[in-house]
């Protein structure tokens, strides 16, 4: 397989710039498990954070730089924003984006990626230019055969996931471009979903604890039997 998306290929999934499914969009990742229906899982449990998919990628950035799916650990959550540079609607959100990055600290990022790259040094200038000057300054990624799980989870632009520390789905992908304080709530909504999960793992971990703890020793004269 090709290790680059082609131009065509994303031209003709991307072609509804703006148009909105009648259902959220999922990415079609392979599940960690033998369960065959984890996607499905995911699709009708937006309120829960995954435990069986998770995002594994290698990329570039648009610096040619190498980026694989470790980057999730740099934060509790990561937003992805996939755009494409003949998307009004993409760009126009990207300054509100931008300044949500600068603030994210330790709890959120935000990874861009930028889909219909063809490989070509002019559309990517042309790309480098609209993070310029939207001041989007937060990484963007080139369209990988990694990334083709959120590139092909919907035809339409711009569209949006959400991934813990781990790498793993958080609720269902969001279509269409958001204003400032739209994807302020929604952020702290995904980070709620992470921190819930985190303290159900957390208790589920002292319950093995104490429950180990609460067993009776067995007595010498029993263990040399």
């Amino acid at each position: 397989m090709k290790k680059t998306v082609s131009a065509l290929l994303l031209l003709a999934l991307l072609s509804g710039c703006g148009a909105q499914p009648s259902t959220p969009p999922t990415p079609n990742m392979p599940s960690n498990t033998a369960q065959n229906d984890a996607s499905n899982t995911a699709q009708s449990d937006a309120s829960n954070t995954s435990k069986d998919v998770f995002f594994e990628f290698t990329a570039k950035d648009f610096d040619g730089n190498d980026v694989d799916d470790s980057v999730f650990a740099n934060t509790k959550l990561t937003m992805m924003n996939v755009w494409a540079t003949f998307c009004n609607p993409c760009i126009k959100e990207m300054p509100d984006l931008g300044e949500l990055a600068a603030a994210g600290g330790t709890d959120y990022q935000i990874i861009g990626v930028c889909a219909d790259l063809d490989g070509t040094e002019d559309m990517l200038t042309v790309a480098k230019d609209i993070v310029s000057q939207t001041k989007a300054n937060y990484l963007h990624l080139q369209p990988s055969e990694g990334l083709l799980p959120v590139l092909t989870a919907t035809s339409a632009v711009p569209v949006t996931f959400f991934f813990d520390s781990e790498g793993k789905l958080v609720g269902q992908g969001i279509m269409g471009a958001h204003d400032k304080a739209k994807w302020e709530k929604e952020l702290q909504a995904r980070l709620d979903m992470v921190n819930a999960a985190e303290e159900k793992s957390d208790d589920a971990a002292q319950s093995d604890t104490d429950s180990d703890a609460e067993k009776p020793e067995e007595s010498s004269d029993a263990a040399a039997e």
